[in-house]
This record gives structure tokens, sequence and C-alpha cells, in this order.
């Protein structure tokens, strides 16, 4: 890689190390959530609550990186602003989840969010991949942002198959299903939590 990696950084000064910050909480919490539900744990509010809380970071983390790239190139001034939208819808999915719904509204209120939300954050991770690549693709393995940008780019493809799965039909669904979806959730949550701790190390040293 062009630096080495750092296992911990106190620059509270730097909006960089807020954006990994908070995205490691966030992402800390959509697998905790998503890791206690595969445990079986039948506590619904306290899971709720888990992914809402989560979502929360999420959004505050995409907010500091889109003010962070406002003034850099378009490519990531739409990146960062299709996060931004996309963990509101999450806000929105994880909020309408503490209501007891039924199918229909659930897809309406719960699944089409989630979806949604989904698939902006794919196109952010793309435009992401495409500002560090300058096209659709390459491999730079010793470089740390192609690194951050890569595993992002494929929590955004785990949040986007777990969003597919989790649609909610008329008919019961497959508790196989649910728990695959939960699967690549807690998947893409581990990603997003690396890309973020992989941040620490794009932060200026003199600041520790």
């Amino acid at each position: 890689m062009d630096r080495p990696i750092r296992y911990w950084a106190w620059a509270p000064q730097q909006l960089g190390w807020w954006i990994a910050v908070l995205f490691m909480i966030g992402s800390s919490l959509f697998a905790l959530g998503s890791a206690l539900f595969l445990a079986k744990l039948s506590h619904a509010f306290l899971l709720d609550s888990i992914f809402f809380t989560g979502s929360l970071f999420f959004t505050s983390a995409a907010f500091c990186q889109f003010q962070q790239a406002r003034n850099t190139s378009r490519t990531a001034f739409w990146s960062t602003f299709s996060q931004f939208i996309g963990t509101l819808m999450f806000n929105m999915n994880t909020f309408d989840a503490f209501f007891n719904l039924g199918w229909f509204a659930q897809d309406l209120l719960v699944w089409t969010p989630n979806i949604l939300g989904s698939i902006l954050f794919q196109i952010s991770g793309s435009l992401a991949l495409i500002e560090i690549c300058k096209r659709w693709w390459c491999w730079n393995i010793r470089q740390l942002t192609w690194w951050i940008g890569a595993i992002n780019f494929a929590g955004c493809v785990a949040f986007l198959v777990s969003a597919i799965l989790a649609f909610t039909p008329p008919a019961p669904t497959n508790a196989l299903i649910i728990n695959w979806a939960t699967t690549f959730t807690l998947i893409g949550a581990i990603c997003f939590f690396a890309g973020a701790f992989l941040i620490w190390s794009t932060l200026d040293r003199k600041s520790d």
C-alpha cells in the first residue's frame, strides 16, 4: 500500500476523522443487529432500535462526507450526495420497521426505502471507484484509497443483495431467505466498517 495502516488515530479536528468514526459506529450497530438476529434473539424492539440508531450514525457520517466533497470533483460530489440520500432512505426503512405492518405496508414503508437506499449506495460506491480509477474499474492494490473504494463497493453490493432478498411476498416468507438477507446485511456492515477503519490511514499524521 502507499502508506502503512494505523490502528488508532486521534484527530477530532479533522472532518475525515469524524467520518471514519461515525461510519464505524453505524456499521458496528448494523453488524450487531444482524448478528443478534441470526443468533435468534426474539426481542424485536431491541433489534429495531439497534438498526435505527446505526442508520442515524450512517446519515451523520454521510452528511459529513458530502460536506467534505462539495468543493471537489463532480464525481465525488454525486457519489457522496447519492450516499447521503441513501442513508435517509435507511432512516425511513429502519424507523418504519418498529411498526407491526401487513405485507403490503411492509413492502411500501420498509422494503421500498430499503431497496432505494441500497440502489443509491450502489451508485455511490460505483462513482467512488470511478473517481479513484478514472474509469469503471481498476486493480491498484498498493493504493490505500483503492482498497477503501473497493471494500465499500463490496459493502454496497452486499446491502443491495440483502434488500432484494428482503422483499415481503403475500405468502409467508421463507426463514432461510430472511436469514440470507440478514447475512448479507452483516457482510455489508463489516465491509463498511473496514472501509471506514482504513480512512484513518488517509489522515494527516501531524494531527496524531
